[in-house]
């Protein structure tokens, strides 16, 4: 902006329109601009409005009934902490607390804390490799997760299988109710039922032999530890922690909900849950709406900039040739013939 606080645009407009140069700021400056892309927009709004609805209206019929819909069901499961569960069953509390409260709390350390930590495990190993590849295999979800007539079919590695299974599968954890939230998703309504119901099975399955498996280890440990000590009341304190160890495995093999108590087991509501044709219409007019209000400004700034460029090549002044110096050679022939000429005849 000059001196006389006019805006720094003023030879632009002077182009756009000569007599506003130098009398606008830069807000008016931006305002008038504006204004003339609202114009120009609104000059070509029944094109706009015609792609729009046009874009929207297509895609959401072919969504409603071309795309493929996928059914999702639901399970609801409450996680059961080893400290709340297994724990709380014993009847031998007391004596245990009497003798050995600091190994019990390091047994209640090691099983997990609350059922926030609890779901966040049970999140953990339904999300990883190892149990969705079994999962497969057990289940032989492979014709499920990949078509047999496709012709990549042959080249599907185990790691494609996971994340494919994966994609369908989502979980969510209510705080407020301390319950966990199970989805999977398919085409067909019978079977993403069954494959849920086929993780709460290899879940319960899977934590049912972690802790099989961590009790004997433990009791045998405990059992060589008996041998090795030659006092008599110590024996005795670990005789009742092998005791205990030994029951862990026992309930844990017995025992229907373990490490969780389903809710409410895996259904399926009778519409279907993706894809939504009235959320797909909406991403698709709003998107065609932008493209074309875009182009329209682009190719009017592009067309506006080529003409004000031609302008200022055609207004350069054409450089005038300048007379060449004579040589010097030629300077001296020049003096000689008009001193020949200036000579007076005798």
């Amino acid at each position: 902006m000059d001196s006389n606080g006019n805006s720094r645009h003023t030879s632009y407009l002077a182009h756009e329109a000569p007599e506003a140069a130098g009398q606008l700021s830069d807000t008016q400056f931006a305002a008038l601009h504006l204004l003339y892309y609202v114009q120009l927009l609104w000059s070509r709004w029944l094109l706009i409005v015609a792609a729009t609805v046009a874009a929207g209206l297509g895609y959401g019929l072919v969504t409603k009934f071309v795309l493929v819909k996928f059914y999702r069901a639901q399970a609801v499961i409450a996680p059961i902490s080893s400290s709340g569960g297994l724990g709380s069953m014993s009847g031998a509390g007391d004596m245990m607390d009497s003798m050995g409260g600091g190994l019990m709390s390091l047994f209640n350390l090691a099983s997990g804390g609350d059922s926030a930590s609890v779901a966040e495990r049970y999140l953990s190993i339904m999300n990883s490799y190892a149990f969705t590849t079994e999962l497969i295999k057990r289940y032989h979800l492979e014709r499920k997760i990949v078509d047999s007539n496709s012709k990549n079919a042959p080249t599907v590695t185990r790691w494609q299988m996971h994340r494919a299974l994966l994609s369908r599968f989502s979980a969510e954890y209510n705080y407020r109710s301390g319950n966990l939230e199970l989805y999977f998703q398919d085409p067909n309504p019978d079977d993403a039922q069954r494959i849920l119901g086929y993780y709460l099975d290899n879940l319960r399955d899977k934590l049912r032999n972690e802790e099989v498996q961590s009790a004997s280890a433990a009791a045998i440990s405990l059992q060589d530890e008996i041998r090795k000590t030659s006092d008599a009341l110590l024996q005795t304190q670990l005789y009742e922690l092998m005791a205990r160890q030994v029951q862990r495995e026992k309930v844990a093999q017995v025992q229907a909900d373990f490490a969780f108590k389903v809710i409410e087991p895996p259904v399926v509501p009778d519409n279907y849950y993706a894809p939504s044709a009235r959320k797909n219409a909406v991403v698709a007019s709003a998107l065609t709406f932008t493209l074309l209000c875009g182009w329209f400004i682009a190719s009017d700034f592009v067309k506006r900039a080529r003409t004000r460029l031609a302008d200022i090549q055609q207004a350069e002044p054409v450089p005038q040739p300048q007379p060449s110096e004579p040589q010097s050679g030629e300077v001296a022939e020049s003096s000689a013939r008009s001193v020949r000429t200036l000579r007076p005849r005798t």
